[in-house]
């Protein structure tokens, strides 16, 4: 498998520093990352060039961590808490 990768116009860029654009980079083992560029202008000459940042892995959707919840903690939660009735005569 050959590496390869794409960039998109960033549709949600709100500040200067948010990368112009956005995509996903393959590597040859298949696993994706993300992918950012800024678009520079050099002022003497005029000539455009991109910086480059390759990002953190994408994680698959479906498979983010989940937060840790323990059996113990689970039942606690789940158990049965009666009405405080002290207060009843009999």
């Amino acid at each position: 498998m050959e590496a390869k990768g794409n960039l998109r116009k960033n549709t949600r860029k709100e500040k200067d520093s948010h990368p112009d654009l956005t995509g996903k980079w393959t590597d040859s083992t298949g696993q994706q990352y993300w992918l950012s560029a800024w678009r520079n202008v050099d002022q003497k000459t005029g000539d455009v060039w991109f910086s480059l940042k390759l990002g953190n892995p994408v994680e698959p959707r479906g498979e983010q961590p989940m937060a840790a919840v323990t059996p113990h903690s689970k039942a606690k939660a789940n158990a049965y808490q009666p009405a405080d009735d002290s207060d009843i005569p009999f």
